[in-house]
């Protein structure tokens, strides 16, 4: 067993949990997945939990010492309970599993449930705390889990631990990139045009979500990326980052970027919160401006601000707020998509526009309280795009949230054919 500092994700995330509770349950991460198809009993499949949780240390970590300063306290050995359902849809367990947060002095990072029928287990639903794992190491946890399934070993994890990264966090070196990056930030915040506070009369509850499932704006998001050879991640931006111009009335327009950090090679396969936030600033440009040329100029400012993602969030915290209060960016943008199908998309026109008329609108959470007026998440799987717009009903209300969503699609979709 032994303690170390929190990683600057860690710290991050504890940053929101703090701001968030006590709704800070929907930060948890849930993933379902389907057993091998070959016959897996209890006990096998709990045998393979427990070498995935000998695997990676981040899922034997809990936190130690006060609230105000906790650090990551890593055991050697840790046994996950496991709950064994009959027949029970899969997410619907996983949505049970995280609709409270977790305990996270006492509790171990990892929730677990089989669902199981005639005998066997068939799904698998995992719910695990943010401070242990971001949305990246999810998905490597999930892969893992399923060759543990199958076989009885894998190899050795090659990738920086949580308290490796926390270590060079706090060397010479650690501290110069942090300080490289506050730099940046400070230099990129001086060109934002003011944001106007929310002006509205906020609802309750305060923070509403909608979510948009689309497969024409998957396609056209494609085709944009296709034709400007940039990622779909980018056209996607430059599309949100537009939009919220016309919520502002900015023409500079900052808005933050969630950067997994996982360029290096030894930190590829790290099973741990290391995401931190980028930030993009970007011209917009007048009414004359095409949106292919927002799409290229979004793809050079991302990148340099992917390469400067990595710092102390006190350190930012403190460096931001001497500047003064009027330095501020507008939203958070998540793509969480690990396969985003950046190729030719070969969409014809008619079949998207067509695919409009099928796309899916509805509303998915409502809290009270919330760490961000405007987050923007993406999702799906390849041929299908899922938006969520979380947002602050005093900046927008829910009509306008709709709206929002809508004018993505819309926008990208007449991009792609203009």
């Amino acid at each position: 067993m032994g303690d170390a500092p929190l990683t600057w994700g860690q710290q991050d995330i504890w940053r929101a949990v703090v701001a968030a509770e006590p709704q800070e349950r929907y930060l948890n991460i849930g993933r379902v997945f389907a057993a091998p198809k070959r016959p897996v009993t209890v006990e096998r499949a709990v045998q393979a939990l427990d070498r995935l949780v000998a695997r990676h240390e981040s899922l034997r970590t809990r936190l130690a010492g006060p609230p105000d300063a906790p650090r990551q306290r890593v055991a050697d050995v840790a046994r996950i309970e496991v709950e064994v359902v009959e027949s029970e849809p899969v997410q619907l367990v996983c949505d049970r599993l995280a609709a409270e947060p977790f305990a996270y002095w006492d509790e171990w990072p990892l929730r677990v449930a089989f669902v199981v029928a005639g005998g066997y287990v068939r799904h698998i639903a995992l719910v695990l705390c943010h401070l242990a794992a971001d949305g990246h190491a999810a998905d490597l946890i999930v892969k893992d889990f399923r060759l543990l399934l199958l076989r009885d070993a894998l190899p050795p994890v090659q990738s920086d631990t949580p308290r490796q990264l926390a270590e060079w966090q706090h060397s010479a070196e650690g501290r110069r990139v942090s300080s490289d990056a506050i730099g940046f930030w400070l230099g990129e915040y001086a060109r934002i045009d003011p944001v106007p506070d929310p002006s509205l009369p906020p609802e309750r509850p305060r923070f509403r979500e909608a979510t948009m499932c689309s497969t024409a704006l998957a396609a056209a998001t494609q085709a944009v990326a296709a034709r400007n050879r940039v990622s779909s991640s980018t056209v996607l931006l430059a599309a949100a980052i537009r939009l919220a111009g016309g919520l502002t009335g900015q023409r500079t327009c900052g808005m933050r970027v969630i950067v997994n950090n996982r360029f290096a090679a030894g930190r590829r396969d790290v099973v741990s919160t290391i995401s931190q936030e980028g930030l993009v600033v970007l011209d917009l440009g007048d009414a004359s401006t095409g949106f292919d040329e927002v799409v290229r100029r979004c793809w050079g400012v991302a990148m340099r601000a992917y390469r400067q993602a990595q710092f102390d969030p006190y350190a930012m915290e403190e460096a931001v707020t001497a500047v003064g209060p009027g330095i501020r960016s507008f939203g958070c943008f998540n793509d969480q998509r690990l396969v985003q199908g950046d190729g030719p998309s070969g969409a014809d026109e008619h079949d998207v526009r067509a695919a409009m008329d099928k796309t899916e609108l509805a509303w998915t959470d409502a809290m009270d309280r919330n760490i961000c007026d405007f987050r923007l998440h993406i999702g799906g799987e390849p041929g299908r795009m899922d938006v969520s717009l979380y947002a602050d009903t005093a900046l927008l209300a829910p009509p306008g949230v709709e709206r929002y969503l809508m004018d993505l699609e819309s926008l990208v979709v007449e991009a792609a054919f203009r």
